[in-house]
């Protein structure tokens, strides 16, 4: 799409001249030979950029762009003047115009600045784009949860983004905790701030303090120039310490120090650095047995543990598992571009029944591994990982044993007891293939004339 630049200018051969010359460089241009024809184009229309000259009729140059400014802030401005000054240049800067450019024009100079100025707009664009989208990605109703347990969760991070309070999220691995970390952050008054995270544990010990706290050159061997920390970095925003309960001891009396003094120095540093974080701390680790082992402090203990949150694991609230399912399948059918329409009831049920150890992260990847390996427009139980269908076959033989002969039908001859098993297996595997006979002959390793013919026989 073309660019569109209003341009003002008072001196009809210079402003047929630029304009002609910004056309042949494919901008679309509107004229204006005063200050209140800019202003009356600018009510009207929307403008990439405002090419204006300094001295105008009716309007000083600087008053019109003060006005366009506070109506489009992001309306780039680029100020043309034949009296050029240190004064009027640096006053022009502070209005917050783009740039001061000095008559007779140079057209090459021109236009080097009017590309950068469009392109410095386009990056501020994608970045408050980027920002938006982050934000909704990150708010409370992109985290799945209808059941009471995680209504709870979330009742209590709502109450805690809007402060500055230290949280310390606990729970399963897999349970979500980053997910409720970037919620609390873009959810909060530093949202447009930068959120920082680490993993503690993914980390050399030897490396974390510098990763955290910066270091000086040559504070040691290959430390060749100075190297900010994950806290300056995160200055006036957020920090996300995961696995908490793996920092070293020496790394633990440091960050004390930073929650309580809001300082710290560099590795190799004597300077003190002061820094306004808000942290967010998370672990699936026992920190209580940790205190009892001497493995972490009890000082910082509590420092992290203002606001606790408990993440419960995916088997405690089973009834969150339907609704995963169905926002992973719509996440993952939109980013792989599958035709698919949804899941069969017998890969729903496998999905619902099983027990989840890796909590919703693992949910989630067996989706994404259903979606793409799915053959049809429904995901059949075949579709899922295999461990998930070796899941489903234990469950068919639980089902087949309750129908082993008891006591009472012993009498039943082995031609009788065949034909029971059979018929089972066969309602097995059609309900696993969603009544499609083709798929649950395929399954069986029947054709299918010889499964519609046990259909018949079966009365299935």
């Amino acid at each position: 799409m073309k660019e569109k630049i209003l341009l003002v200018e008072d001196d009809l051969n210079t402003l047929e001249g630029l304009a002609e010359i910004l056309e042949q460089e494919k901008f679309l241009i509107t004229k204006a030979k005063n200050g209140s024809e800019a202003l009356a184009a600018i009510n009207n229309h929307t403008f990439n950029l405002v090419l204006i000259d300094f001295l105008l009729p009716d309007k000083d140059g600087l008053e019109v762009s003060e006005i366009i400014i506070q109506k489009n802030p992001e309306i780039k401005i680029i100020m043309m003047t034949a009296f050029g000054s240190v004064k009027n240049a640096v006053h022009a800067m502070k209005m917050g115009i783009f740039d001061y450019l000095t008559k007779p024009i140079d057209l090459e100079e021109l236009l080097i600045v009017i590309r950068r100025a469009l392109k410095e707009q386009e990056l501020i664009s994608e970045n408050i784009s980027l920002k938006d989208k982050l934000q909704k990605t990150y708010s409370f109703e992109n985290i799945i949860g209808i059941s009471g347990r995680m209504q709870e969760v979330f009742r209590k991070v709502m109450k805690v983004a809007r402060t500055d309070a230290t949280v310390l999220l606990r729970g399963e691995s897999g349970t979500g905790k980053e997910l409720i970390a970037r919620a609390i952050h873009f959810q909060s008054s530093r949202k447009d701030k930068p959120l920082v995270e680490i993993n503690c544990a993914s980390i050399p010990e030897p490396l974390l303090e510098s990763e955290l706290f910066g270091h000086e050159k040559g504070a040691f061997t290959g430390a060749y120039k100075s190297k900010k920390g994950k806290f300056e970095v995160a200055h006036e925003g957020t920090l996300f310490l995961d696995e908490i309960g793996e920092l070293p001891s020496g790394v633990q009396a440091k960050l004390l120090r930073v929650l309580q003094e809001q300082t710290f120095s560099r590795v190799g540093g004597i300077e003190n650095i002061s820094v306004n974080v808000r942290l967010i701390a998370a672990t699936n680790s026992n920190l209580e047995k940790a205190l009892e082992d001497g493995r972490f402090r009890e000082d910082l203990y509590y420092r992290l543990n203002v606001i606790p949150i408990i993440v419960p694991p995916l088997r405690e609230h089973p009834e969150d598992i339907g609704p995963l399912i169905d926002y992973f399948l719509n996440k993952y059918i939109k980013k792989n571009q599958r035709e698919i329409k949804g899941v069969s009831q017998a890969a729903r049920d496998q999905l619902l029944q099983y027990h989840w150890p890796g909590n919703v992260r693992e949910l989630e990847n067996a989706i994404e591994n259903a979606v793409v390996m799915a053959e049809g427009e429904i995901i059949q139980v075949g579709d899922l990982p295999g461990y998930l269908q070796a899941r489903g076959e234990e469950i068919m033989l639980k089902r087949v044993k309750q129908i082993l002969p008891q006591e009472e039908n012993q009498d039943m001859n082995y031609r009788e007891r065949l034909d029971m098993y059979e018929r089972e297996i066969i309602r097995q595997a059609l309900e696993a293939s969603d009544g499609n006979k083709t798929q649950a002959a395929k399954k069986l390793g029947f054709t299918l004339r010889t499964l519609r013919n046990k259909v018949t026989k079966y009365n299935l």
